[in-house]
């Protein structure tokens, strides 16, 4: 297991509701990968500034509530998932929460989800910190998998990451 330096480890201990990312994260600034995710357009304090996160029951993961714009947690995950995938998760929607603020359609369906610009950049972000902190390439495409997509789309996103991250247009 990946000990997760102070930056990384999330607070756990939040009711369900609003809050604000940095209630979850709050030495996130310090991460690497929060800063990858700054633009020229949305610096990083503006963007942690208004950043919330809403925990819920329901089923699934994380995702962003685009109208609220807030990032919306499944409270069972938020308790009991694995921390350096939640925190992962966690950075990947943050980057989707700065496309939104830039306008960008985080949910544009005239691409397959393991192509979409959007989410391969989310991904990218995700990648790249998972493979700074020690994550083995098993482990990122584990990270990767989700119930509704099939191993070959998991490994077209992985190949998609991989060419956003050498800065090579995705197939």
């Amino acid at each position: 297991m990946i000990e997760l330096p102070e930056y990384a480890r999330v607070v756990r201990t939040l009711q369900r509701g609003n809050h604000a990312y940095g209630e979850l994260l709050p030495r996130v600034a310090d991460s690497p990968a929060a800063r990858r995710i700054e633009s020229a357009a949305t610096p990083l304090q503006s963007l942690l500034t208004g950043a919330r996160v809403r925990i819920e029951k329901g089923r699934g993961y994380v995702w962003v509530d685009e109208e609220a714009p807030a990032i919306v947690l499944v409270e069972k995950y938020y308790r009991s998932g694995n921390p350096l995938d939640l925190y992962l998760d966690l950075i990947h929607e943050l980057t989707h929460l700065r496309q939104l603020a830039e306008g960008q359609d985080i949910w544009d369906e005239q691409f397959r989800y393991v192509d979409r610009p959007t989410e391969i950049e989310g991904y990218a972000v995700a990648v790249e910190e998972g493979l700074r902190l020690g994550m083995t390439e098993a482990g990122i495409l584990e990270h990767l998998s989700n119930p509704w997509m099939t191993s070959a789309e998991v490994r077209r996103l992985r190949e998609n990451v991989g060419q956003f991250l050498q800065g090579r247009p995705h197939a």
